[in-house]
């Protein structure tokens, strides 16, 4: 459930709206603001919930109700940033156009958006993620160079890695970028030259790592070294789809290809949820496929706090035209803000369950 009245965050949490206000303007309630001379606040149940279960942590008690949570003195931001050791997510499907970049870029906004650092990594030669807050080309300044650099030394170190981190601050999140370029596929069929390349973008991570929360890796249609990098990379893997036959045979084929590479490398790996987009409620092939996914989550032991289904919008290509994640489109923040919700709902856990 979406607010945007104190007076029903106010009833909601049992605190006074004078409260209520302090713990908007000062982040505490994770929000969505609009306005310069008259604020309007955005917030939603997982916010406050999530909200509360830092306090809860942060403060290490067991409140008998939220109202005595939030009445808490001192409350600030810091309770969403104590470090945590670092989670590397990849995000995949072998089938195109399922919203693999968007996902990507979203789930990072909405990470630093929830006050977690965050690093995205852009494995595509076509390099969206790159370009997703700003379309500029990252030619001879992208991960190709790092990977250019371990082929010829056989190593790599912070220094040769920080120079091509771009960040893009804007009003809501703050997001580091690893960027890709259109020479990275040629670059990926040299590094089969070098020993045990599956190895060599998790030594690029690794000389980062302290510095992030959160490592987002956006993943090729195909897969490849460049997959191969990615899953040995990270701790969790992120299904994308679209509610659709081919987009769902992507993602049987992918899960196989991921369940035969833990068995052969012993990976501590695990499938943690799946991203169904465009998905259209009473479009019967969509609930058909919808059901169809269920039972693919059933399989993988997952339950609803594991599945993001993101509703077909305009909100997701308008944000896009202006280089925003949907968190930051304030045009139409309500429907942002609805449309973050199953961000939320996965993010939020995420966090909670890795603190």
């Amino acid at each position: 459930m979406i607010y945007n009245t104190l007076k029903d965050i106010s009833e909601q949490i049992g605190i006074n709206e004078k409260k209520v206000a302090e713990l908007l303007t000062n982040k505490v309630i994770p929000n969505i603001s609009t306005g310069s001379v008259r604020k309007y606040y955005y917030t939603s149940t997982y916010l406050l919930d999530y909200a509360y279960k830092m306090i809860c942590k942060d403060k290490n008690k067991n409140y008998e109700s939220s109202k005595e949570a939030f009445l808490e003195k001192d409350l600030d931001t810091s309770i969403f940033k104590k470090k945590t050791k670092c989670k590397v997510l990849t995000i995949t499907n072998q089938k195109g156009g399922v919203g693999k970049t968007t996902s990507s870029a979203n789930i990072a906004a909405t990470l630093s958006f929830l006050g977690k650092k965050v690093l995205l990594i852009d494995m595509d030669s076509q390099a969206q993620s790159s370009r997703y807050f700003k379309k500029i080309s990252f030619a001879g300044k992208s991960i190709l160079n790092l990977f250019e650099k371990y082929r010829n030394s056989n190593k790599i170190s912070k220094e040769d890695v920080k120079p091509y981190i771009n960040t893009f601050e804007l009003e809501e999140c703050k997001i580091d970028v690893l960027p890709s370029e259109l020479k990275l596929a040629k670059m990926l069929e040299l590094m089969r030259m070098n020993s045990m390349p599956h190895l060599i973008l998790d030594k690029i991570i690794s000389t980062v790592k302290d510095e992030y929360d959160y490592v987002i890796i956006d993943t090729p249609p195909y897969s490849g070294l460049s997959l191969e990098m990615a899953i040995f990379a990270s701790d969790k893997i992120l299904l994308a789809t679209e509610a659709e036959e081919f987009s769902i045979e992507g993602l049987e084929v992918t899960i196989e290809e991921i369940k035969d590479f833990i068995k052969a490398t012993s990976k501590d790996l695990v499938i943690d949820g799946i991203i169904i987009n465009s998905f259209i409620k009473n479009r019967t092939s969509h609930d058909e496929a919808y059901d169809r996914i269920l039972n693919l989550l059933v399989d993988l032991d997952l339950d609803d706090n594991n599945l993001i289904t993101n509703k077909e919008s305009t909100i997701v290509s308008k944000s896009q035209s202006v280089q925003l994640p949907i968190i930051e489109y304030k045009i139409e923040p309500k429907q942002a803000i609805m449309i973050c919700e199953e961000y939320f709902k996965y993010c939020t856990n995420l966090i909670i369950e890795d603190r």
